[in-house]
């Protein structure tokens, strides 16, 4: 049975979507998607579960925000969590959404049965970035507008400026050169599934240099914390979407190990 319910962050209405019956498994989206990015994944799942979707602010049918900080982002997972996340349990997370997911475990110690870690959180030497004027630009241009103009009539729909999102992805960096330390709070276990080229696949510096770095942030996360499993799938970084049948594989085999 689907169950639709909404929870209050401060002024910032969250709609969550419950289904199912088992064990609890919470979805946290990235940036520029919403709780629909899953629907593939959770189709090709085969265990019992309890399924938990929400949209973020400024994302779906949430509340805008003029905030888009990330301790905005992660005050709306703790409201979430407050409201559905009792059991323990776990929360499968990409791109952004993985690393609201990783510092939410840091700081909330015995309340996450394990983390599924999809193409995000991961503790890169450098930042991403660049040219920060440069992204910005880029963001900014009208082929963009247009794009995210068109993204409101999707599922996909969100409300967030070229500058808030270039605002989210240099927080992201800063927040990831520090992540390595993070991951020593959480207490629950851990997989980690990374995609090969999340940068992109074609052969420019820039690209390639992106993905040696989160090649590597995988590999030093692995070696300083040998419990945490880091597997990698070829592709770029949609894997929600590109891969649904190999996350759904790895998120059944986790809950399997964590019963």
């Amino acid at each position: 049975m689907k169950t639709e319910s909404k929870v209050t962050n401060g002024n910032v209405i969250l709609p969550i979507t419950s289904t199912g019956e088992g064990k609890k498994l919470i979805f946290f989206n990235g940036v520029g998607s919403t709780q629909v990015i899953w629907k593939q994944v959770i189709g090709n799942l085969k265990g019992q579960y309890q399924i938990v979707t929400f949209d973020f602010r400024n994302h779906g049918n949430a509340s805008a925000s003029a905030d888009h900080s990330f301790e905005a982002f992660l005050s709306d997972a703790d409201s979430v969590m407050d409201a559905v996340g009792s059991g323990r349990p776990i929360v499968v997370a990409w791109s952004f959404g993985a690393d609201l997911a990783v510092s939410y475990a840091a700081s909330h110690p015995g309340v996450i049965g394990g983390l599924v870690i999809i193409d995000g959180a991961v503790p890169i030497s450098e930042p991403l970035v660049e040219d920060e004027a440069a992204m910005r630009r880029s963001l900014d241009s009208l082929a963009m507008k247009f794009s995210m103009l068109l993204m409101q009539v999707t599922p996909y729909k969100y409300a967030l400026s070229g500058n808030a999102i270039a605002d989210i992805v240099i927080a992201a960096d800063a927040n990831r050169q520090q992540l390595l330390d993070v991951y020593a709070k959480v207490d629950c276990p851990i997989t980690m599934v990374l995609a090969t080229k999340t940068a992109g696949e074609n052969n420019t510096e820039h690209v390639k240099r992106n993905n040696r770095l989160w090649r590597e942030g995988g590999q030093r996360l692995a070696a300083r914390y040998p419990s945490i499993t880091v597997k990698w799938l070829d592709g770029g970084h949609r894997l929600p979407l590109a891969k649904p049948v190999d996350l759904a594989r790895e998120i059944d085999a986790f809950a399997r190990r964590t019963e």
